[in-house]
Protein backbone atom coordinates (compact mmCIF):
# COMPACT_ATOMS: atom_id res chain seq x y z
CA UNK A 1 0.00 0.00 0.00
CA UNK A 2 2.86 1.90 0.85
CA UNK A 3 4.61 1.50 -2.33
CA UNK A 4 1.23 1.73 -4.59
CA UNK A 5 0.65 5.58 -2.54
CA UNK A 6 4.69 7.10 -3.05
CA UNK A 7 4.01 5.83 -7.00
CA UNK A 8 0.90 7.73 -6.91
CA UNK A 9 2.41 9.96 -5.56
CA UNK A 10 5.31 10.42 -7.99
CA UNK A 11 3.33 10.40 -10.81
CA UNK A 12 0.90 13.16 -9.83
CA UNK A 13 4.08 15.17 -8.82
CA UNK A 14 5.50 14.66 -12.63
CA UNK A 15 2.42 16.00 -14.12
CA UNK A 16 1.95 18.74 -12.05
CA UNK A 17 6.12 19.85 -12.96
CA UNK A 18 4.93 19.23 -16.97
CA UNK A 19 1.75 21.08 -16.77
CA UNK A 20 3.87 24.47 -14.86
CA UNK A 21 6.44 23.80 -17.19
CA UNK A 22 4.15 23.88 -20.21
CA UNK A 23 2.12 27.13 -18.50
CA UNK A 24 5.15 28.93 -17.93
CA UNK A 25 6.43 28.31 -21.79
CA UNK A 26 3.08 29.27 -23.23
CA UNK A 27 3.04 32.39 -20.76
CA UNK A 28 6.50 33.02 -22.72
CA UNK A 29 5.28 32.56 -25.92
CA UNK A 30 2.15 34.94 -24.95
CA UNK A 31 4.30 37.82 -23.77
CA UNK A 32 6.85 37.50 -26.27
CA UNK A 33 6.55 40.11 -28.97
CA UNK A 34 8.85 40.71 -32.10
CA UNK A 35 10.30 43.60 -33.51
CA UNK A 36 10.56 44.82 -36.90
CA UNK A 37 11.10 48.12 -39.20
CA UNK A 38 12.42 50.37 -36.94
CA UNK A 39 10.21 50.33 -33.24
CA UNK A 40 7.27 48.43 -34.93
CA UNK A 41 5.93 45.66 -32.92
CA UNK A 42 4.31 42.27 -34.25
CA UNK A 43 2.30 39.84 -31.91
CA UNK A 44 2.90 36.65 -30.50
CA UNK A 45 1.02 33.79 -31.86
CA UNK A 46 0.37 30.70 -29.91
CA UNK A 47 2.42 27.93 -31.68
CA UNK A 48 3.46 30.24 -34.73
CA UNK A 49 6.71 30.89 -35.51
CA UNK A 50 7.05 34.60 -37.38
CA UNK A 51 9.74 34.65 -40.51
CA UNK A 52 11.35 37.61 -41.63
CA UNK A 53 11.13 37.94 -45.84
CA UNK A 54 13.46 40.57 -46.27
CA UNK A 55 14.32 41.69 -50.16
CA UNK A 56 17.16 43.85 -52.00
CA UNK A 57 17.27 47.35 -53.00
CA UNK A 58 16.85 47.07 -56.96
CA UNK A 59 17.28 49.21 -59.49
CA UNK A 60 14.52 47.75 -61.64
CA UNK A 61 11.13 49.47 -62.21
CA UNK A 62 9.58 47.83 -59.12
CA UNK A 63 6.05 47.31 -61.09
CA UNK A 64 7.94 44.62 -62.82
CA UNK A 65 9.23 42.64 -59.85
CA UNK A 66 6.99 40.28 -57.16
CA UNK A 67 7.55 38.47 -54.18
CA UNK A 68 6.62 35.20 -53.85
CA UNK A 69 6.09 33.42 -50.72
CA UNK A 70 5.80 29.51 -49.65
CA UNK A 71 5.08 27.61 -46.32
CA UNK A 72 6.45 23.86 -46.23
CA UNK A 73 8.47 21.43 -45.76
CA UNK A 74 10.68 18.89 -46.71
CA UNK A 75 9.06 15.41 -46.78
CA UNK A 76 9.92 12.01 -48.62
CA UNK A 77 7.19 11.50 -51.37
CA UNK A 78 6.44 9.20 -54.52
CA UNK A 79 5.96 10.15 -57.85
CA UNK A 80 2.82 11.92 -57.55
CA UNK A 81 2.25 15.53 -56.98
CA UNK A 82 1.74 17.22 -53.32
CA UNK A 83 0.67 19.93 -51.92
CA UNK A 84 0.38 21.35 -48.50
CA UNK A 85 -3.41 21.93 -47.33
CA UNK A 86 -3.84 25.35 -46.29
CA UNK A 87 -3.97 29.41 -47.09
CA UNK A 88 -2.70 32.43 -45.99
CA UNK A 89 -4.64 35.32 -44.09
CA UNK A 90 -2.57 38.89 -44.35
CA UNK A 91 -2.91 41.04 -41.70
CA UNK A 92 -2.34 45.15 -41.00
CA UNK A 93 -0.40 46.35 -37.58
CA UNK A 94 -2.70 48.14 -36.28
CA UNK A 95 -1.02 51.93 -35.87
CA UNK A 96 1.68 51.32 -38.27
CA UNK A 97 -0.12 50.07 -41.54
CA UNK A 98 2.32 47.28 -42.41
CA UNK A 99 1.13 43.73 -44.04
CA UNK A 100 1.87 40.73 -41.89
CA UNK A 101 0.65 36.91 -43.27
CA UNK A 102 -0.23 34.20 -41.35
CA UNK A 103 -0.06 30.71 -43.13
CA UNK A 104 -2.77 28.07 -41.28
CA UNK A 105 -2.44 24.87 -41.66
CA UNK A 106 -3.80 21.43 -40.32
CA UNK A 107 -0.39 19.79 -41.91
CA UNK A 108 -2.83 17.57 -44.03
CA UNK A 109 -1.06 16.97 -47.29
CA UNK A 110 -3.00 16.17 -50.39
CA UNK A 111 -1.60 14.44 -53.66
CA UNK A 112 -2.69 13.50 -57.12
CA UNK A 113 -3.52 9.67 -57.72
CA UNK A 114 -1.64 8.49 -60.12
CA UNK A 115 -0.24 5.00 -59.92
CA UNK A 116 3.83 5.08 -59.53
CA UNK A 117 5.80 2.70 -61.67
CA UNK A 118 7.64 2.20 -58.71
CA UNK A 119 8.36 2.61 -54.53
CA UNK A 120 10.89 5.25 -54.83
CA UNK A 121 10.77 7.82 -53.10
CA UNK A 122 12.42 11.42 -53.15
CA UNK A 123 12.98 14.28 -50.98
CA UNK A 124 11.05 17.47 -51.95
CA UNK A 125 9.79 20.65 -50.58
CA UNK A 126 6.21 20.22 -50.16
CA UNK A 127 4.52 23.81 -50.03
CA UNK A 128 1.19 25.16 -49.78
CA UNK A 129 -0.78 27.91 -51.79
CA UNK A 130 1.70 30.86 -52.44
CA UNK A 131 1.31 34.42 -52.00
CA UNK A 132 2.46 36.86 -54.16
CA UNK A 133 3.38 40.44 -52.43
CA UNK A 134 4.49 43.43 -54.08
CA UNK A 135 8.38 44.54 -53.89
CA UNK A 136 9.37 46.94 -51.33
CA UNK A 137 12.91 46.58 -50.38
CA UNK A 138 12.64 49.27 -47.53
CA UNK A 139 10.36 46.68 -45.03
CA UNK A 140 10.38 43.58 -43.84
CA UNK A 141 7.54 41.32 -44.24
CA UNK A 142 6.90 39.01 -41.30
CA UNK A 143 5.28 35.06 -42.14
CA UNK A 144 4.01 33.33 -39.90
CA UNK A 145 4.02 29.69 -39.83
CA UNK A 146 3.34 26.76 -37.82
CA UNK A 147 6.35 25.22 -35.68
CA UNK A 148 8.08 22.61 -38.01
CA UNK A 149 7.30 24.31 -41.16
CA UNK A 150 9.31 26.97 -42.86
CA UNK A 151 9.02 30.07 -45.04
CA UNK A 152 10.76 29.86 -48.51
CA UNK A 153 10.56 33.05 -50.86
CA UNK A 154 11.22 33.86 -54.53
CA UNK A 155 11.72 37.46 -56.41
CA UNK A 156 9.59 37.09 -59.78
CA UNK A 157 10.30 39.62 -62.42
CA UNK A 158 8.48 40.21 -65.86
CA UNK A 159 10.24 37.77 -68.51
CA UNK A 160 8.39 39.64 -71.50
CA UNK A 161 5.69 41.86 -72.33
CA UNK A 162 3.46 41.57 -74.98
CA UNK A 163 0.30 43.80 -77.16
CA UNK A 164 -2.67 41.06 -76.84
CA UNK A 165 -4.16 40.58 -80.05
CA UNK A 166 -7.80 39.33 -81.73
CA UNK A 167 -6.01 36.66 -84.36
CA UNK A 168 -2.75 35.95 -82.83
CA UNK A 169 -0.48 33.61 -85.23
CA UNK A 170 -1.76 29.88 -84.55
CA UNK A 171 1.60 28.51 -85.21
CA UNK A 172 2.92 30.15 -81.51
CA UNK A 173 0.84 26.98 -80.41
CA UNK A 174 -0.90 24.81 -82.69
CA UNK A 175 -2.78 22.12 -80.15
CA UNK A 176 -3.75 25.37 -78.33
CA UNK A 177 -5.29 26.84 -81.18
CA UNK A 178 -7.48 23.53 -81.88
CA UNK A 179 -9.62 24.71 -78.40
CA UNK A 180 -10.46 27.84 -79.24
CA UNK A 181 -13.32 26.49 -80.84
CA UNK A 182 -14.65 25.44 -77.59
CA UNK A 183 -14.95 29.18 -76.20
CA UNK A 184 -17.11 32.13 -76.86
CA UNK A 185 -16.70 33.72 -80.08
CA UNK A 186 -18.53 37.57 -79.30
CA UNK A 187 -19.63 39.30 -76.69
CA UNK A 188 -22.28 42.12 -77.21
CA UNK A 189 -20.23 45.51 -76.81
CA UNK A 190 -16.61 43.87 -76.16
CA UNK A 191 -13.72 42.72 -78.04
CA UNK A 192 -12.57 38.89 -77.79
CA UNK A 193 -8.56 39.03 -77.45
CA UNK A 194 -6.55 35.73 -77.69
CA UNK A 195 -3.52 34.52 -76.63
CA UNK A 196 -1.54 31.38 -77.29
CA UNK A 197 1.48 30.85 -74.87
CA UNK A 198 4.54 28.97 -75.78
CA UNK A 199 5.07 25.88 -74.45
CA UNK A 200 7.63 25.57 -72.04
CA UNK A 201 9.84 22.72 -69.78
CA UNK A 202 9.15 23.95 -66.50
CA UNK A 203 5.48 26.18 -66.68
CA UNK A 204 5.66 26.30 -62.76
CA UNK A 205 8.39 28.71 -62.92
CA UNK A 206 5.84 31.05 -65.19
CA UNK A 207 3.29 33.01 -64.43
CA UNK A 208 0.58 35.33 -67.13
CA UNK A 209 -0.86 38.47 -66.12
CA UNK A 210 -3.03 39.95 -68.38
CA UNK A 211 -3.75 44.14 -67.96
CA UNK A 212 -6.53 45.99 -69.95
CA UNK A 213 -5.71 49.61 -70.98
CA UNK A 214 -6.54 52.81 -72.54
CA UNK A 215 -3.56 54.77 -74.46
CA UNK A 216 -4.31 58.48 -72.85
CA UNK A 217 -2.27 61.94 -73.17
CA UNK A 218 -2.07 61.89 -69.12
CA UNK A 219 -0.23 64.55 -67.17
CA UNK A 220 2.91 63.91 -64.10
CA UNK A 221 0.31 62.06 -61.92
CA UNK A 222 -0.36 58.38 -61.72
CA UNK A 223 -3.17 56.75 -63.60
CA UNK A 224 -5.09 54.15 -63.55
CA UNK A 225 -8.26 52.51 -65.49
CA UNK A 226 -11.49 51.12 -62.68
CA UNK A 227 -12.69 47.67 -63.50
CA UNK A 228 -12.86 44.25 -62.31
CA UNK A 229 -11.81 41.00 -63.58
CA UNK A 230 -14.82 38.22 -63.87
CA UNK A 231 -13.80 34.46 -64.38
CA UNK A 232 -16.77 32.76 -66.39
CA UNK A 233 -16.68 28.83 -67.02
CA UNK A 234 -17.63 27.50 -70.66
CA UNK A 235 -20.59 25.27 -70.04
CA UNK A 236 -19.64 21.46 -70.46
CA UNK A 237 -15.61 21.69 -70.78
CA UNK A 238 -14.20 22.87 -68.01
CA UNK A 239 -12.20 25.67 -69.34
CA UNK A 240 -12.06 29.44 -68.34
CA UNK A 241 -12.05 32.41 -69.68
CA UNK A 242 -12.28 36.08 -68.43
CA UNK A 243 -14.30 39.44 -69.03
CA UNK A 244 -13.05 42.70 -68.30
CA UNK A 245 -16.03 44.91 -66.44
CA UNK A 246 -15.28 49.11 -67.15
CA UNK A 247 -16.97 51.99 -67.72
CA UNK A 248 -13.79 53.73 -69.25
CA UNK A 249 -13.64 55.74 -66.03
CA UNK A 250 -9.94 56.77 -64.93
CA UNK A 251 -9.02 57.51 -61.65
CA UNK A 252 -5.62 59.53 -60.84
CA UNK A 253 -3.52 61.32 -57.37
CA UNK A 254 -3.87 64.66 -56.98
CA UNK A 255 -0.58 66.08 -57.38
CA UNK A 256 0.10 69.47 -58.20
CA UNK A 257 2.24 69.49 -61.67
CA UNK A 258 4.44 72.13 -62.47
CA UNK A 259 3.92 72.37 -65.77
CA UNK A 260 0.80 71.76 -68.32
CA UNK A 261 2.35 69.10 -70.46
CA UNK A 262 0.76 65.81 -71.15
CA UNK A 263 2.60 62.79 -72.46
CA UNK A 264 0.97 59.82 -74.33
CA UNK A 265 0.71 56.76 -71.82
CA UNK A 266 -0.88 53.17 -71.38
CA UNK A 267 -3.55 54.17 -68.38
CA UNK A 268 -3.70 50.67 -66.98
CA UNK A 269 -5.94 48.36 -64.67
CA UNK A 270 -5.03 46.39 -62.13
CA UNK A 271 -4.02 42.97 -64.31
CA UNK A 272 -5.23 39.47 -63.49
CA UNK A 273 -1.73 37.20 -62.25
CA UNK A 274 -2.45 33.24 -62.80
CA UNK A 275 -1.07 30.44 -63.59
CA UNK A 276 0.83 29.73 -67.02
CA UNK A 277 -1.09 26.88 -69.09
CA UNK A 278 0.36 26.66 -72.87
CA UNK A 279 -2.28 23.79 -73.16
CA UNK A 280 -5.35 25.99 -73.91
CA UNK A 281 -5.94 29.66 -75.34
CA UNK A 282 -6.19 32.39 -73.29
CA UNK A 283 -9.56 34.06 -73.83
CA UNK A 284 -10.15 37.55 -72.66
CA UNK A 285 -13.28 39.82 -73.36
CA UNK A 286 -13.27 43.72 -72.70
CA UNK A 287 -15.66 46.77 -73.74
CA UNK A 288 -14.66 48.04 -76.70
CA UNK A 289 -12.23 50.84 -77.26
CA UNK A 290 -9.79 48.96 -74.35
CA UNK A 291 -6.66 47.47 -75.19
CA UNK A 292 -5.03 44.50 -73.56
CA UNK A 293 -1.62 44.09 -72.92
CA UNK A 294 -0.01 40.61 -71.36
CA UNK A 295 3.29 40.07 -69.04
CA UNK A 296 5.31 36.67 -68.77
CA UNK A 297 6.85 36.88 -65.12
CA UNK A 298 9.55 34.65 -64.28
CA UNK A 299 11.46 33.07 -60.90
CA UNK A 300 14.16 33.93 -59.75
CA UNK A 301 16.13 31.52 -57.32
CA UNK A 302 14.23 30.39 -53.89
CA UNK A 303 15.26 31.72 -50.51
CA UNK A 304 14.76 30.49 -47.33
CA UNK A 305 13.77 32.99 -44.59
CA UNK A 306 15.04 33.59 -41.27
CA UNK A 307 12.75 33.63 -38.13
CA UNK A 308 12.28 37.02 -36.93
Amino acid sequence: MKKFSLQFIMALTAVFIAASCTNTKNKESADRHYQANGDAVYPAIEEMVPYAVKVDEKDDDKANLKVQILVGKMMDVDCNHHWLEGEFEDKTLEGYGYEYYIFETDGNVASTMMACPDEEKTSKFIHGEDQFISYNSKLVTPVYASEGYEVRYAIWNVDNEFNATQKPDESINAEAAKQLKSFPEAMEDYDRYVIYLPEEADEESLRLEVIPGVTKRVDCNTHWLIGDFETKAVEGMGYEYMVFESNGDIASTRMACPDDELIEKFVAANGDFGRYNSQLPVVVFVPKGIELKYKIWKANDMKVADKL
